[in-house]
């Protein structure tokens, strides 16, 4: 008698198992075809945990829990799971204002306002665009680190460089302000950083370009969002419109005034203000 509960016991536990995997997270629509798992599908589809979906010649709509809306352009490809989808190829368009992640290249673009609508794409060269179309979205590395915020009618160029170990080096356009003994750097996107290493009191109300290197172990003051040491400073003659470009961790963000923008890669020599 004990040996059959058990044995019912197991084959329950071993049902409870297999239904677990095959719950649906959500379903996609294509007009046309579409290939779940490497399968060729025509109009529509049950998606799970861990399906692989391409697209060809046709777009495809997902729509998930908690009204999370997906549509990955034509030629794309990812493998979607309960609160993300990887990207391998091509691009896609979230809608969403839960937590759902777009991953890419090692990126996770996360939705920071409710109702937030934006595009990721993968580009030629290695590199990760990602634009905000309504709402803002959190950009952050495998370690959890915020590598960029973009607001709406923003869209920020992020290449992958060699050696993820690399310093964090930033450089931005914006203006210098003084409170209670800290010197502050706002760009264009209201983003506050501290800036320390240099005396920045013949700077303070102009527009300067400025670069140095991220200190990730210190805390910033006032709401900054990073304490950052400045190697270089000028005052901002050509009138850039750039807010800011990071290197993170291996990662190189290019943060432009507007979708579309073109980005200035802020590659000339800038003249080191006077300690």
């Amino acid at each position: 008698m004990l040996k059959t509960l058990l044995a019912v016991a197991i084959l329950l536990c071993m049902s409870s198992f297999a239904a677990a995997g095959t719950v649906s997270i959500g379903t996609a629509s294509a007009r046309g075809d579409m290939r779940v798992d490497s399968y060729v599908v025509k109009g529509n589809a049950t998606l799970f945990e861990g399906t692989l979906l391409e697209t060809g010649q046709a777009t495809a709509d997902l729509r998930m829990d908690k009204g999370t809306q997906i549509t990955m352009s034509t030629n794309s490809r990812g493998t979607l799971y309960r609160d993300r989808l990887v990207l391998q190829q091509g691009e896609s368009m979230l809608s969403a204002s839960s937590s759902f992640q777009l991953v890419a290249n090692g990126l996770h673009v996360t939705p920071s306002q409710p109702s937030s609508v934006g595009v990721v794409s993968l580009k030629d060269g290695n590199k990760v665009e990602v634009a905000a179309l309504h709402g803002s979205f959190g950009v952050t590395n495998d370690h959890g680190s915020l590598v960029a915020s973009i607001p709406a009618g923003h869209a920020a160029l992020f290449a992958m460089q060699g050696g993820g170990e690399n310093p964090t080096a930033y450089s931005s356009v914006g203006t210098i302000s003084y409170s209670n003994g800290y010197y502050f750097l706002t760009d264009s996107a209201a983003e506050k950083f501290e800036i320390t290493c240099k005396d920045l009191k013949r700077y303070v109300g102009k527009e300067v370009a400025i670069s140095g290197t991220v200190q990730t172990a210190a805390t910033p003051v006032q709401d900054a969002s990073s304490v950052v040491c400045a190697r270089s400073v000028s005052i901002n003659r050509a009138g850039l419109t750039v807010s800011n470009k990071l290197v993170f961790s291996g990662t190189l963000a290019y943060t432009a005034a507007g979708v579309g923008a073109v980005v200035y890669e802020a590659n000339q020599t800038a003249t080191p203000a006077s300690p």
